[in-house]
């Protein structure tokens, strides 16, 4: 068992809940009872208060309900159960899916519209002073959700890749500025019950999450748990949480039918990839007449095939024969996989009642193989290694209600080709496993047929799996490189092999953006955003910008197969570049210059998609999504008046003021009304037309000549959708001093006394050993004295000596409407300051259990110092003055002759023996969280 360690009790006012209530709590959020498993699950982890290491269930069992199991234990024993239960699955699609699970129970508890409801939701609400429940997703090709930075002592239910997750435990989160790189650590190591799903996926992560949690922390009370959800886990001698026969089957019917559900599968081999395609029709042509002719139940087919190129061929095969048929990829734009999955729904849905009128076709790669709850009656798949059959089949009959209403075994089909499997060279994508597996199929088989139902491939060979990359064995010399956060050091180990194993040949993902004008001031007005990212291997993008042939893509790591030609298409130079961010806008490189991990912006003529996914060969013009994405990302409303671009029409233009009678906003704003009444727009466009309605900006962008002579208007919301507060804690990381500009006027003694009590209530919300606690609101007292420095206080005001002079206290925050300025030098930190005039009086930290902590909590709460502070020359020095409960502090502002950074260097390294990596990143964010929270209160 995951064992959670125990903690101070604290008092609790809401009405306990015991495991007989969770079928009431299920039975509430669901409309539906628990399965027994579900309702075993959960009495076990409250009575032993502890995860089992594994859950080993068959697919299609329900295993999302986790999550209902997690939340309800963090309601019942709060005090044992971590504050975030992190669902961790390497698909994006699934990540979507369980993320609508999560909302359901958010959405519920928030409701507490029953007894059982209400008295969890007071059970979570008790926790924080935030939400009772927050949610959140975290991958790539969707808004970054930070919100669960935000309150550390706040339950929340996150879902997450691998990369996003790993990333951000390992002190390097993809998407997260450095300065908060310690708060997104501290918080995804600290108080995690981590639910790594499909393990067979993500081998080396869960060698690494094993790592982890064996790190020392401590007095930090770590609450740190993981399980493993899979047929295959990392952990052979782990102890298994299983389907019971006599107790779970036996006893309930629907999961009775969905487990004993029969399925069997044909063998067939064919020669290579181009008669796969036609291997497909003719099964596809067989059920059709079947159904035409005996009525049978078959109306949804799927296949899934090894290579996105073999999807598309399948998928145009099926088209061109009039089929109706959908294609699902991971290399897609995320704004398309949302409008396919939209369109396929109906067709999927395993508990859906509406069913298409005929045989109806889903072409997908592995980017469904796992997780994902869709249900077909039929499945066609080529061959692939055992486990990938395994989870592949788990998308047939899903309910089992395919055989409980024909009385017949769903079919499927297992299609092998020759090329592979006669091929002694190992495959690229999955090495010898395809071989292997297929040797044992057909040893297995009887007349060419076998079940492949919940328990038909389970007891496979090692050798038929896919090949996994084992992860490094985590070491110290690692992690004190990727603690050092600021500054980072020089030369440090790549995360990617603790999340996805060393491979020297791991093709790494570019991301794709298609834009009609690429130019640099057109990209800062509508910044490229995820929701429009196609991502590919950086090979695959380098082949088709140097009209090569094509390089095979699978949504499963591959080795890689570049041809290593860099010389550029004519026909595509010019059409593309490289963003590189706001500061440094769109640069022309040639495609050698590429680097993992690049956005690049490409004209939409140079085609690269067919059916919304990766096609090298299409030249089709790609729809700007560039619009839309600003949008679905949540950000400001943009709207370029291209008429190049296809929902635009025919939009006011430039060349045309000189002979119109209004202003051109009254022109633009009446033309917009008009617009927003013609049929057929996409829904994103009313939401720009209601934006726009609080006010929009106008600039006027010059074309080129190969889109629109004379210019065309960008508009630009110009009132963002407000906050509850004035202050977005996003901002707050400590990159400059636009925290403290907030116009609030508070006062420095009221922020530090906030910032003191809140940092207590937190670390005291999370059961803190008290003298831990203590040394927080100490820190909370002391953090921002530096703020008293005379140069920095006429920022504040906005540079008026007048008003300095004015002022009865020091600020913490800037005056109402006071002007930004600057008068402080720069790279000068407040915080050295504030640790500089700590130190110039002992009897400051004669209360403080642990001096060297609350001197780190000041130094590092902006996030620098880890480990050296930037300490800079201040050649107009002041005198810092404050006192504090009668101790007086005094300090020079030129430290750069003081020994202040190799002494909190030295600190830093012995704070971490002493409370671990990620124990000592928590109780940075603690203070630093609490210090953001105080600052939004203030300007509310």
């Amino acid at each position: 068992m995951s064992n959670l360690p125990a903690v101070e009790n604290g008092d609790r006012g809401a009405a306990a809940l015991d495991a007989e209530d969770f079928a009431l709590f299920f039975r509430d959020v669901h409309n539906q009872d628990p399965f027994p498993w579900q309702q075993r699950l959960t009495s076990e982890v409250l009575e032993r208060r502890a995860w089992p290491s594994v859950i080993d269930l068959p697919t299609g069992t329900g295993k999302t309900a986790v999550l209902d199991t997690a939340v309800f234990a963090m309601a019942a024993q709060p005090d044992l159960a971590p504050r975030r239960v992190v669902f961790v699955i390497d698909r994006r699609i699934v990540v979507d899916q369980v993320y609508e699970r999560a909302q359901r129970l958010q959405s519920r508890i928030e409701a507490a519209d029953t007894p059982v409801l209400q008295r969890v939701r007071n059970r979570l609400g008790e926790l924080s002073d935030g939400e009772p429940l927050g949610i959140a997703a975290l991958r790539g090709g969707i808004p970054i959700d930070h919100q669960w930075t935000h309150r550390p002592d706040q339950p929340w239910v996150m879902v997450s890749t691998v990369d996003q997750f790993g990333s951000r435990l390992l002190f390097r989160g993809f998407g997260v500025r450095p300065g908060m790189w310690p708060i997104h650590a501290g918080l995804a190591g600290n108080d995690c019950l981590v639910i790594l799903d499909e393990v067979h996926l993500s081998v080396p992560f869960a060698q690494t999450l094993a790592q982890v949690a064996r790190l020392p922390c401590g007095p930090v009370p770590r609450r740190f748990a993981i399980v493993e959800m899979s047929a295959t886990p990392s952990n052979k001698d782990a102890q298994r949480f299983t389907l019971c026969s006599a107790t779970d089957l036996d006893g309930c019917a629907e999961l009775h039918r969905r487990v004993t559900a029969a399925k069997h599968a044909t063998l067939k081999s064919v020669r290579n990839e181009d008669a796969l395609s036609a291997e497909v029709l003719r099964i596809i042509k067989s059920l059709h007449k079947s159904e035409r002719r005996s009525k049978q139940e078959v109306r949804s087919v799927g296949v899934i095939v090894n290579r996105v190129r073999t999807a598309r061929e399948v998928h145009q095969a099926l088209a061109d024969a009039s089929f109706p048929a959908y294609l699902i990829t991971g290399r897609m734009r995320p704004l398309d996989r949302v409008a396919a999955l939209q369109r396929i729904g109906p067709i999927v849905d395993p508990d859906g009642t509406e069913r298409p009128d005929e045989v109806t076709v889903v072409v997908s790669t592995q980017a469904i193989e796992v997780g994902a709850d869709f249900s077909f009656d039929a499945l066609i798949t080529e061959c692939a290694p055992a486990d990938s059959l395994r989870q592949r089949f788990g998308r047939l009959d899903r309910r089992g209600s395919y055989a409980a209403r024909t009385g017949s075994a769903a079919p499927a089909w297992i299609i092998a080709l020759k090329s592979v499997v006669g091929n002694k060279r190992p495959d690229p994508i999955y090495g010898d496993s395809v071989r292997t597996t297929w040797e044992e199929l057909q040893s297995r088989a009887t007349r060419g047929s076998l079940e492949v139902g919940a328990t038909g491939l389970r007891y496979f060979p090692e050798n038929t799996n896919a090949p996994r990359a084992d992860a490094p064995l985590l070491l110290p010399t690692h992690l004190e490189a990727w603690v050092q956060t600021s500054p980072r050091p020089l030369v440090e180990p790549p995360i990617e092999w603790f999340l996805h194993g060393m491979s020297q040949n791991r093709p790494t993902d570019v991301s794709i953006v298609w834009r009609r004008d690429r130019s640099s001031e057109a990209l800062r007005l509508v910044p490229p955003r995820q929701a429009e990212f196609l991502q590919a291997p950086i090979a695959a993008v380098k082949s088709w910008l140097c009209n090569s042939d094509e390089v095979d893509v699978a949504d499963v790591p591959q080795e890689d197969e570049s041809n290593g030609s860099t010389s550029e298409d004519p026909a595509v130079a010019g059409k593309w570049v490289r963003w590189e961010g706001s500061a440094e806008g769109a640069k022309s490189i040639e495609p050698g210059q590429i680097r993992p991990g690049d956005i690049l912006v490409v004209a939409p003529e140079l085609g690269g998609l067919s059916s919304g996914s990766w096609d090298p060969c299409c030249r089709g013009t790609v729809p700007d999504l560039g619009d839309e994405a600003q949008i679905a990302y949540r950000r400001r409303a943009t709207l370029r008046l291209d008429p190049g671009l296809d929902y635009v029409g025919s939009p006011p233009r430039p060349d045309q003021e000189a002979t119109s009678d209004q202003p051109r906003l009254a022109h633009i704003a009446k033309w917009l009304e008009s617009w927003a009444d013609e049929p057929g727009l996409p829904t994103w466009t009313r939401e720009v037309v209601e934006r726009f309605a609080r006010g929009f900006e106008v600039t006027l962008l010059g074309l080129d000549d190969e889109t629109a002579d004379g210019g065309y208007y960008v508009l630009t919301e110009r009132h963002p959708e407000t906050r509850k507060s004035l202050v977005d804690p996003d901002t707050l990381d400590g990159g400059d001093e636009a925290g403290s500009l907030t116009g609030t006027g508070a006062t420095l003694g009221d922020h530090l006394v906030g910032v003191s009590i809140r940092a207590a209530r937190i670390a005291e919300s999370l059961r803190v050993p008290a003298s831990i606690r203590e040394d927080l609101r100490l820190a909370g007292r002391l953090h921002d004295l530096g703020k008293v420095d005379r140069r920095f206080q006429l920022q504040l005001v906005g540079g008026d000596p007048i008003d300095l002079e004015m002022l009865e206290h020091p600020l913490a925050k800037s005056l109402p409407g006071a002007q930004r300025v600057r008068r402080v030098p720069t790279g000068m930190r407040h915080e050295l300051a504030s640790t500089a005039m700590i130190e110039s009086n002992d009897a400051v930290l004669r209360t403080a259990h642990d001096r060297d902590l609350v001197l780190h909590l000041v130094g590092t709460h902006h996030g620098w110092a880890r480990p050296l502070p930037p300490v800079i020359e201040d050649r107009e020095p002041e005198t810092l003055s404050f006192t504090l409960d009668g101790h007086v502090m005094n300090a020079n502002s030129n430290l750069v002759e003081s020994h202040m950074a190799m002494e909190m260097a030295d600190r830093f390294w012995r704070l971490l023996k002493r409370y671990g990596y990620h124990g000592l990143a928590w109780l940075e964010a603690i203070l630093r969280l609490a210090d953001h929270q105080q600052s939004a209160a203030e300007s509310e």
